[in-house]
């Protein structure tokens, strides 16, 4: 983290706006550090990421679609009101909190979010985020805000309609210059011909080049596609919507077969070492949830004794919270100072 801290303290500036607001924003419960490690303690989501659990579905419907992206966007907007902009909106960071079949979806990693206290949108300027998600105006480094969640949305919802995203291309100078552009189609055919022109005219309503005239998430909100009571949809010869879930599994193995073989990999590899970790943090602590809680109030008296990022009760907490975000560029010495002023008042 040396050079980085900032990134951590951003990320708990973020998280401490909007967390237990929403039901669907994962929620920071707490924070502390120990001699060697920062912790932030998050909601265990534990029902996988959104693409997987769609795949794992017997059918899938325009229905479902428009419901997902209605509850994010609500979560979108409430983060906009909050004063923030999300900047790396995608399928792999929306969780499902549990395996439950009506559990939330939430959504994480602020790591790249920022506070925007004004409606400016030259605020920001770093080119940043998730390179087939981001807006035009990220790589055009025009300056940017709340509108580049808006357009991530309108990738996400072409996403979960067709299995891949508008922008794809053969590199990625083809696909930024492509998102400049505003350069897609609902093409191959048969990969759109059971999705509604509902459906295509609200992606084209989140993918608006121009982030003056894109629509804000409330405006979204209202479009007719979500906001409508009916479900929009192609029927089948019975009257029934059509599945969604064929193409939209056959335009992802083919557009992502290797990238599929790669994730497999690293799962694998990731559920191995979280096991191994598991196995010996069971083989050398006690197992009792008193025991637990003893290390837990060991760690936090620990790190009540360190000057940096320290969690304290009280007036501490306080006066971070009133650190804006003009002076964010000084936040690191503006938080030892708070833990130091800590100490002296405390003898």
């Amino acid at each position: 983290m040396e050079g980085r801290e900032h990134m951590v303290r951003n990320e708990i500036a973020v998280l401490k706006r909007v967390s237990s607001g929403h039901p669907n924003i994962v929620t920071l419960h707490d924070y502390f550090e120990t001699s060697h490690n920062l912790y932030l303690c998050f909601d265990l989501c534990t029902g996988g990421e959104l693409f997987d659990r769609i795949c794992a579905k017997g059918n899938y419907y325009e229905a479902d679609a428009a419901s997902l992206i209605r509850t994010i966007f609500k979560a979108v907007k409430y983060i906009h009101d909050s004063g923030i902009v999300h900047r790396d909106l995608k399928p792999e960071n929306l969780l499902f909190r549990t395996p439950a079949e009506d559990a939330d979806i939430m959504i994480a990693d602020f790591g790249l979010s920022r506070i925007m206290e004004e409606e400016k949108l030259n605020q920001l300027t770093e080119i940043c985020g998730t390179p087939g998600y981001m807006a035009p105006e990220i790589f055009k480094k025009t300056g940017h805000g709340k509108p580049v969640d808006v357009w991530a949305m309108g990738v996400i919802t072409y996403f979960l309609l067709a299995g891949y995203t508008p922008f794809d291309r053969d590199s990625q100078q083809q696909e930024m210059e492509a998102i400049i552009a505003g350069d897609y189609k609902f093409e191959p055919e048969e990969y759109w011909q059971n999705v509604s022109e509902t459906a295509k005219d609200f992606v084209r309503t989140c993918l608006d080049v121009d982030p003056s005239t894109r629509p804000t998430a409330a405006v979204a909100l209202q479009h007719k596609w979500l906001a409508s009571e009916e479900p929009h949809f192609v029927p089948r010869e019975d009257g029934g919507p059509a599945d969604l879930l064929p193409n939209v599994m056959k335009a992802f193995m083919q557009k992502n077969y290797s990238y599929i073989d790669i994730v497999k990999t690293g799962r694998k590899a990731t559920s191995t070492i979280k096991a191994v970790n598991r196995m010996t943090i069971l083989a050398h602590a006690d197992n009792s949830l008193a025991q637990m809680r003893d290390d837990l109030n060991k760690y936090k008296e620990e790190s009540a004794r360190h000057v940096d990022i320290t969690y304290q009760e009280g007036r501490a907490v306080k006066v971070i919270n009133d650190i804006s975000v003009k002076e964010h560029n000084d936040l690191s010495s503006k938080m030892a100072h708070i833990s130091l002023d800590e100490k002296v008042a405390g003898g």
